[in-house]
């Protein structure tokens, strides 16, 4: 099964447009995604490209592949009113066979997950992409589609059998690598 991750977009709608021609690009199984979806956040600015309802209505397209919506720090019921959907703050489920749990990676979520077993972590919020094996979990960021950070480009991530690739837009390779790689 192909997973597509995704993660703070931040309502910047010229990098959900592109983020649209991956997805489409992928022909996914699923979508994942990780939190801070429509407001950008009193510490971002307002970019010329913020249309919140113009990102919603995208996602409302990928609504039928999309298997999970992860609350970021950002996020708030208005915005499961407009997506039609419940964010999740925490959500366990299975990915390829291994038990992974769900978060945005905030300090209130990161609390929520401090005994979690799962063996893969996917979250996002600090907009840096992350493929690492550490307290005996394997961590998955896929950075951020709307403000990446870190001298990164926007970027999201694509699990699919035992490989993990994290992508920039246009769908470049940026990094990889496979669940026991990064074990080991």
């Amino acid at each position: 099964m192909k997973y597509l991750i995704a993660s703070d977009i931040h309502g910047r709608l010229a990098a959900m447009e592109t983020f649209y021609a991956a997805y489409l690009r992928e022909q996914p199984d699923a979508l994942i995604l990780l939190g801070d979806l429509l407001y950008n956040g009193p510490r971002n600015g307002v970019p010329s490209d913020y249309d919140p309802m113009g990102v919603c209505k995208i996602l409302l397209t990928m609504k039928d592949k999309t298997i999970a919506y992860i609350r970021g720090n950002c996020d708030s019921r208005v915005d499961e009113m407009v997506l039609g959907v419940s964010l999740s703050d925490v959500l366990h489920i299975l990915i390829n066979g291994q038990k992974a749990t769900l978060f945005h990676g905030d300090e209130f979520s990161n609390r929520l997950i401090e005994n979690s077993s799962d063996f893969l972590r996917l979250y996002g919020h600090t907009h840096l992409p992350e493929l690492a094996f550490r307290d005996g979990h394997i961590y998955l960021n896929p950075g951020s589609i709307g403000f990446p950070k870190g001298g990164f480009p926007a970027s999201y991530m694509v699990i699919e059998d035992n490989e993990i690739s994290l992508r920039d837009l246009e769908g470049q390779t940026l990094n990889s690598g496979t669940f026991d790689s990064l074990v080991s």
